[in-house]
């Protein structure tokens, strides 16, 4: 068994509230010296020239400078995956913008022995009451999502309905899902990692607010089960082993100035 990290990187910037210190290139040093273990897959989409240089003088396991955009950089990714590992390789798909715990691997490796996916990413939509881009399928009191736990070595974990399109899984687990990952049920101008993951993991409403469209899909992901789909497995340790360094999408407990601490 393999395992390798499948990582995408974007030089152009975008409108997100960063924190102050915020730069991908740390990120990318975080995410080597957290997972010295592992094998990377880069690419660089719609990188400038200087970016590019930094990243070929890295030696990663595969690079490749392409200009395909957010969907279909993705889409690469995993169809390089499916051609070229085994099945009992682990993957972890992971952005250019994430800030990853000391140990984050060991963590990660923990629960894909329990999950059929790992998110270390501890998002806090899916707890009551948070103020941004609230989880529908959470509900507005002080309480979490519906959640199953395991204690683990490294981490507390729990089941989880939803995460962004940064995550690790086995690929045979990836191949298995590939209709979802490679876009297969429509086309996409965007990604839309929420409508993926409940799909997969079909979660149960508890109270929170589902529009029209999205009871829709709910009722096609349990249509799915009947069909033979598999309802999948999100863990999530608690605390989080990982950061969107987006500020209003921190998780619990992170520490806001790390990068500050980190240059000093």
């Amino acid at each position: 068994m393999n395992k390798y990290l499948l990582y995408r990187i974007c030089s152009k910037p975008n409108a997100k509230p960063r924190m102050e210190g915020f730069s991908k290139l740390a990120c990318l040093e975080n995410l080597i010296l957290t997972f010295p273990d592992y094998k990377m897959v880069c690419i660089a989409d719609h990188c400038d020239d200087d970016t590019v240089a930094l990243l070929k003088a890295k030696n990663f396991f595969y690079f490749e400078s392409t200009q395909l955009g957010q969907v279909y950089s993705f889409y690469h990714l995993v169809h390089y995956a499916l051609n070229n590992f085994q099945e009992e390789d682990i993957v972890y798909v992971i952005e250019d913008d994430y800030w990853h715990m000391p140990q984050a691997s060991e963590v990660l490796e923990e629960g894909m022995h329990v999950f059929d996916y790992v998110t270390l990413y501890d998002h806090p939509d899916k707890y009551g009451g948070f103020v941004f881009g609230t989880n529908p399928y959470v509900c507005d009191e002080v309480l979490s999502e519906p959640t199953r736990v395991f204690k683990g070595k490294y981490a507390l974990w729990r089941t989880t309905n939803s995460t962004t399109h940064s995550f690790a899984c086995k690929v045979s687990t990836l191949r298995a899902d590939r209709y979802i990952w490679l876009g297969k049920l429509k086309r996409r101008h965007i990604l839309q990692d929420f409508y993926d993951w409940i799909f997969l993991t079909k979660p149960g409403f508890n109270g929170g607010h589902l529009r029209r469209k999205l009871i829709l899909r709910q009722l096609v992901a349990f249509g799915a089960v009947l069909l033979g789909s598999k309802r999948r497995t999100l863990g999530v340790p608690i605390p989080s082993a990982s950061a969107h360094l987006e500020i209003k999408f921190l998780p619990e407990g992170f520490d806001a100035n790390i990068l500050n601490k980190k240059n000093d």
